[in-house]
């Protein structure tokens, strides 16, 4: 789960407790581990923190005219001669 702070916020940077971390505004962090998803869920429950939808990218291809198509296209009109 990603989240992305609303608030800068002082939390637990580990398991058990004993080292802090400051969640700045704006930043987005990864809670993959049990603990960190537990954070999350309070950070998010509490308004200090949103969660992140994935992103998606998306790669648009169009068709393009290649080298050889216009290749045959030129040996055609060669051959054929130019339509009228």
């Amino acid at each position: 789960m990603k989240i992305k702070m609303k608030e800068t916020k002082i939390a637990s940077a580990n398991q058990f407790g004993s080292l802090t971390m400051t969640y700045e505004k704006d930043s987005v962090h990864d809670m993959s581990s049990e603990w960190q998803m537990k954070l999350a869920t309070n950070l998010i429950n509490n308004g200090k923190a949103e969660s992140v939808a994935k992103e998606t990218t998306k790669k648009v291809v169009t068709e393009m005219e290649t080298k050889v198509e216009k290749k045959e296209k030129s040996i055609l009109k060669k051959v054929f001669g130019k339509k009228k």
